[in-house]
């Protein structure tokens, strides 16, 4: 495979993880979205599987490693801000007999918009790392990328 199709590749996941996010952020914002537009596990995701399938050739690059964390990072968040709006109520008792649902609801949807405004921030740490990946294959001689892939 030549670096340009490898570039390829790491804008099409790029993109991917842009569209995941949109998807991420309609939900917060109370757009309904299909399950499977937003995965919860960081390898099931159109990035992940690049990630961890052909993206597997670059690991020897410390720009490709850099980019796990903040991923994986923006799946936890991810699931943090499912678990608010769609888990278990995991109030007590008393609270349900007593509480008020809709100030629970509303609760939890600002607790879910400040997860967004994390997962948004991580983002964009998880694209600055893609962008260095990109810079450094693009960097890269012919001969150098025939090492490492």
């Amino acid at each position: 495979m030549s670096k340009k199709d490898i570039i390829m590749q790491l804008r099409n996941a790029k993109s991917a993880h842009i569209q995941w996010r949109s998807y991420a952020q309609a939900l917060v914002a109370g757009i309904p979205v299909e399950q499977d537009h937003v995965p919860v596990i960081h390898t099931n995701c159109k990035f992940g599987k690049w990630y961890y399938g052909p993206g597997q050739q670059l690991t020897s690059l410390s720009s490709y490693r850099a980019i796990e964390t903040p991923h994986e990072m923006l799946h936890q968040i991810y699931m943090q801000i499912f678990k608010l709006l769609f888990g278990e109520d995991d109030r007590s008792a008393f609270q349900k007999l007593f509480g008020s649902n809709a100030k629970v609801k509303k609760e939890h949807q600002n607790e879910a918009e400040n997860l967004m405004r994390n997962l948004l921030s991580v983002s964009g740490t998880l694209l600055e790392a893609i962008n260095n990946l990109e810079a450094e294959l693009k960097d890269m001689s012919d001969e150098e990328f025939s090492v490492i892939y």
